[in-house]
């Protein structure tokens, strides 16, 4: 406060989806995914992108008051992290959470070829299908970055899942591209609430494994699911009821993510926590929830939304499982994040030490760059993420929140605005750290905040948060 004053065989693989793909191929030859997808001819080696890299520990917010001598003591502390799940553990590594049993079968005395070719047709999986299916999955990230033989095995996998099928031939005798196609059909298809892992056996004639069938791990029976799709329905269906009807992505992803974070409180002990019904069925959730549902609501209305998984770094831990969103805003990139933008969040995991000094509503992570959000979040490296620079979708930019100097007419026609929208906050963010200095010295160090509020006010709040470089002063705009 200031003061005016002053495998063979069987294979089972339990993939549980909070962990799905945030491993980093621990102990992998290859290096990098890419060159892992082109080795199983599931990538052409011509495609390729950026995949963005940074590092660094987060302290977001330092809560401070100004007595009348001008003296700085601290009075709160916010910090910006999150568990992933209950599972997680501080200083937790990313690593595959898959768990194999093995067992062989050989080829003589299994189902015959002819019974195999029957069980697909009855999913739908015939050679003119499978060719409408994957022209279904068009636009899709994971799914385009893939080769034809590789869109074949995920258009596979992806009829099996949504049949709820059991032990159907696929197209590959690779057990190591079962596993990635079937992360990037989870990747792509944040619908699919039902199933946490998979089974898959291997079918062998001496050492040479000849056939593979899939199984999904389906948590839900058929009756339970449908039952489970009506709910999300009619919750997805109040959603976007309001949705601004904007050419401009902008408005869409922002109500989006305004619409999240306050029809959802973070709680690590929510049930389904790790898919969508947690979120839509229940109000609460974790960052696997949160980001698959806002993927799953932007993708309803046209906005290009995927899942990304990786850790996050908070001020207690390092390397905790984490999972946000790439967005495509009016034609490009940002990086999304709707848990961190959460307050519930924070306060839950104890992570700031007083709620009242956090907006509802973060919006520092709100159509972000590489940059920024590499600060904390460090992206795993089962599939190529693009470098993000564009900050013309920001949220601060297109609010007119982002200081690129410490003019104080803009500073005060900033404040003017948030007084007549009756906000409780004025937020800022600052282009450079210079930048944010500057405005700390004039508005809190020689209290330069008392030119720019209104009415008889002897004192204001503030929350700094120094690595974002944003500023919030709290006011009273009734």
């Amino acid at each position: 406060m200031i003061s005016r004053d002053k495998f063979f065989g069987k294979f089972i693989a339990l993939a549980v989806a909070c962990g799905l793909s945030c491993g980093l191929l621990s102990g992998c030859q290859f290096s990098s995914i890419d060159e892992y997808l082109e080795t199983l001819g599931m990538k052409d080696a011509s495609e390729k992108t950026n995949e963005a890299s940074s590092e660094g520990t987060y302290y977001v917010s330092e809560d401070v008051a100004v007595n009348s001598s001008a003296t700085i003591s601290s009075s709160a502390e916010a910090d910006e992290g999150a568990s992933f799940t209950s599972e997680d553990e501080a200083n937790s590594k990313p690593e595959k959470s898959t768990k194999t049993e093995s067992s062989s079968k050989n080829v003589s005395g299994t189902v015959s070829e002819k019974e195999m070719k029957a069980a697909r047709e009855a999913i739908g999986l015939t050679d003119s299908n499978l060719e409408t299916i994957k022209k279904k999955q068009e636009g899709l990230y994971a799914f385009e970055r893939l080769t034809n033989e590789g869109k074949t095995l995920y258009a596979e996998i992806l009829t099996i899942l949504e049949n709820q099928a059991s032990d159907i031939l696929v197209s590959t005798t690779s057990d190591e591209a079962v596993e990635l196609i079937f992360d990037y059909v989870l990747i792509d298809h944040p619908e699919i609430f039902y199933v946490d892992g998979y089974q898959y056996t291997n079918h062998t004639r001496g050492d040479v494994i000849e056939m593979i069938t899939f199984t999904g791990n389906y948590t839900y029976t058929p009756e339970q699911v449908a039952d489970k799709k009506a709910k999300i329905n009619d919750a997805v269906n109040k959603c976007l009821a309001n949705a601004p009807s904007s050419e401009d992505e902008y408005y869409a992803i922002k109500y989006i993510y305004e619409y999240l974070i306050t029809n959802t409180d973070y709680d690590l002990e929510a049930e389904d926590n790790q898919n969508i019904c947690s979120v839509f069925i229940n109000g609460k959730s974790v960052c696997n929830g949160y980001a698959k549902a806002a993927q799953y609501l932007l993708n309803k209305i046209g906005v290009k939304c995927t899942l990304v998984t990786g850790t996050v770094d908070t001020k207690s831990s390092k390397g905790v499982r984490h999972a946000w969103n790439l967005v495509q805003c009016n034609g490009t990139y940002y990086y999304v994040d709707v848990t961190w933008g959460d307050s519930s969040y924070q306060t839950s995991n104890g992570e700031t030490a007083d709620a009242t000094k956090l907006p509802a509503v973060n919006y520092d992570y709100l159509c972000v760059t590489s940059d920024d959000i590499g600060k904390t979040h460090h992206i795993s490296d089962n599939i190529d993420m693009p470098v993000c620079s564009s900050m013309t979708d920001n949220y601060y930019v297109r609010e007119d929140e982002y200081f690129k100097s410490a003019e104080m007419s803009l500073i005060k026609d900033l404040f003017d605005r948030r007084y007549k929208d009756g906000s409780d906050n004025v937020t800022m963010k600052c282009a450079t750290k210079e930048v944010y200095d500057s405005i700390f010295e004039q508005l809190i160090t020689n209290k330069g905040v008392f030119d720019v509020l209104q009415g008889d006010t002897s004192s204001v709040s503030y929350t700094t948060f120094a690595e974002t470089r944003t500023i919030i002063f709290w006011i009273d705009a009734n």
